[in-house]
């Protein structure tokens, strides 16, 4: 055998290897890429993190987990339910606010849970239920603008409060046609909602009022992404951008379906994250995949089969330089 041979089938067999442990992957579509194996057995829904090192995921059990390491380990913390957390947001390093529930059930005698909001007010340690919505809601999504006005979206409704979520306000948005996903701000007057039909909800006034709008590219939206001024919209279909405001839409033709999670450090450098290609088999998995665009989504690198991953629900960039990506029970470090 050459050696030559012999030291190339070497480097892939360590590269395998490594890849199955987890550990780093030199991804130089995207960066250099983490896998991090948690340990936890729970579906992460969301994750946020403060800075490099502090960071929080939102579990399908109902729990949240911390961490003050840069992900490398996790602490379950009080969090007072057991049905999904699907959205986190913190406002400050103390002061943090949780959504979720589940809006069906199945069985005999069963009870639908609804919907609930949760708050820390001491860094993500302890959180104690503020709201439940009266009606059996499924919320998605929580922004705040500030550290007193803040929202929260789901099913065909939004929520606002403008007191730090001592009480809040409800908008029922009618013409749906499917769920509203994810709910983010400009500024404190203009806001925008994706939903899972080919519309999108939006607000010019602060949340008083709410429009119903649609692309009109026959797509639903998962995750919006908003950058100096520019809107980024994906989720089933192709990308759409905006340049005034939610006005017009323009369809970028380059880039990735099935997104779950949108983010742009700036207007042209931008990271796209969901479900990949699907493993085969019949026990088989979705994997998941990650994208990345230097040129304002006209143009996209990455992958749909993302080594050592399961599909990918949310993304956090506590700093343009690194992100952390939630996959399952894995976390995926991203770093430029």
């Amino acid at each position: 055998m050459k050696l030559s041979y012999f030291l190339f089938t070497m480097s892939i067999l360590l590269a395998a290897i490594a890849c199955k442990k987890g550990g780093s992957q030199n991804s130089s579509f995207c960066g250099n890429l983490t896998v991090i194996e948690t340990g936890i057995n729970d579906a992460f829904q969301d994750i946020y993190f403060l800075d490099e090192q502090t960071g929080f995921v939102a579990g399908f059990s109902g729990s949240i987990y911390k961490t003050t390491d840069s992900a490398k380990t996790w602490t379950a913390v009080n969090s007072p339910l057991s049905v999904p957390v699907r959205s986190l947001f913190f406002t400050d390093a103390l002061t943090g606010y949780a959504v979720g529930g589940l809006n069906s059930c199945s069985g005999t005698g069963c009870l639908v849970p609804g919907g609930f909001i949760l708050k820390s007010i001491d860094g993500g340690n302890n959180w104690s239920q503020v709201y439940t919505p009266t009606d059996k809601t499924e919320l998605k999504s929580v922004f705040f603008v500030n550290t007193s006005t803040g929202y929260c979206a789901g099913d065909n409704v939004i929520f606002k409060t403008t007191n730090g979520g001592q009480t809040w306000t409800e908008y029922k948005i009618n013409n749906l046609g499917a769920e509203l996903m994810q709910i983010r701000f400009t500024d404190p007057m203009n806001g925008y909602v994706t939903c899972l039909s080919d519309k999108f909800v939006r607000t010019t006034d602060g949340g008083q009022s709410w429009q119903v709008s649609s692309p009109g590219f026959n797509a639903g939206y998962h995750t919006i992404s908003i950058s100096d001024d520019v809107l980024f919209m994906g989720g089933t279909g192709k990308m759409v951008k905006s340049v005034n405001n939610g006005q017009d839409w323009t369809v970028l033709p380059n880039s990735p379906t099935d997104i779950s999670d949108l983010q742009f450090i700036t207007k042209n450098q931008g990271y796209a994250l969901g479900r990949g290609d699907y493993s085969g088999g019949d026990f088989g998995f979705t994997y998941g995949s990650l994208y990345c665009t230097d040129d304002g989504g006209n143009s996209w690198k990455g992958t749909s089969r993302l080594t050592n991953s399961f599909f990918i629900t949310a993304v956090s960039f506590p700093v343009p330089a690194t992100g952390y990506a939630a996959s399952k029970n894995k976390i995926i470090k991203i770093k430029n």
